[in-house]
């Protein structure tokens, strides 16, 4: 019974899913980079509370937020490529 009333006549019902394993390498990835986020800022609150010249401290936080973005940038790029397959399912 469900919905079949509003249904309209001739109209196709279609189901579509995307591929089960999407859902749990999206969660993987989004754990991984929950891991290196946390890292990082643990990482950063580190140099940030040492005593030390400021421009050596400048230093110290640019590489930490240029390595940063580097450990994450292939897990984005997994997750874009993800959504991108999700999205086309659904079009």
């Amino acid at each position: 019974m469900g919905d079949e009333g509003s249904r309209v006549p001739g109209e196709r019902r279609e189901h579509r899913t995307y591929d089960p394993d999407l859902l749990p390498r999206l969660q993987s990835l989004l754990a991984i980079l929950a891991d290196i986020d946390v890292a990082h800022r643990s990482n950063l609150l580190a140099i940030e509370s040492r005593p030390m010249d400021e421009a050596r401290k400048g230093q110290l936080v640019a590489d930490l937020r240029q390595n940063h973005c580097r450990r994450r940038a292939p897990y984005v790029r997994e997750i874009e490529v993800l959504e991108a397959r999700m999205e086309a399912t659904f079009r």
